[in-house]
């Protein structure tokens, strides 16, 4: 895992900058406003991830460094092959109830980025049942015991919130974008 998606050292920076906002939920936004089709230079990202971390103080060098990263590395794996795309969650040994929060967060931060993004043409059906999805994946509860079935269930739902954001990710990219590519070689 690269230190851009090391949630652990997220949830350390929030802490430290005394935040009101959580790490999923910086991610989420992130991935939102780049599926929908943003693009922010660096400052700006900086500038927005202040606003949703929301905390007494600022970034330090470190903490800047580790913010790029992490809009890198998203965009690089939106824009690439597309099955890699990681979310910024606790790890596999975090309790269910913590990692399922955190994907109501993550799903949150995601439809505030999202919606934020002025659109040229109106979203499918299918990407407006998506975000219906998100919108209810944020409101889970997060009082679940450790069992086989959440742990499928958690599995399940993580998995389709990481495709059905290629999916919105793909549909919304302006069309110039894909005109930047060079023809597909026949060789």
């Amino acid at each position: 895992m690269s230190a851009a998606f090391d949630y652990d050292r997220f949830d350390q920076l929030f802490r430290q900058l005394g935040a009101a906002g959580y790490p999923a939920e910086l991610h989420g936004h992130l991935v939102g406003r780049l599926s929908a089709g943003s693009r922010l230079d660096h400052g700006t990202w900086l500038d927005v991830a202040r606003e949703v971390i929301d905390g007494r103080g600022a970034p330090g060098e470190a903490d800047r460094v580790l913010l790029l990263q992490l809009y890198d590395s998203s965009l690089a794996q939106l824009a690439g092959s597309g099955f890699d795309l990681q979310l910024l969650l606790p790890d596999d040994e975090a309790p269910i109830d913590q990692r399922t929060q955190a994907l109501g967060q993550w799903c949150e931060g995601f439809l505030g980025g999202f919606g934020l993004v002025a659109r040229e043409r109106a979203l499918s059906e299918e990407a407006d049942s998506v975000l219906a999805d998100f919108a209810a994946i944020s409101q889970v509860q997060s009082d679940l015991e450790e069992s086989e079935a959440n742990e499928v269930d958690f599995m399940e739902v993580m998995e389709y919130v990481r495709m059905a954001v290629l999916m919105l990710f793909s549909e919304c990219q302006p069309a110039e974008a894909s005109q930047d590519q060079p023809p597909a070689s026949l060789h």
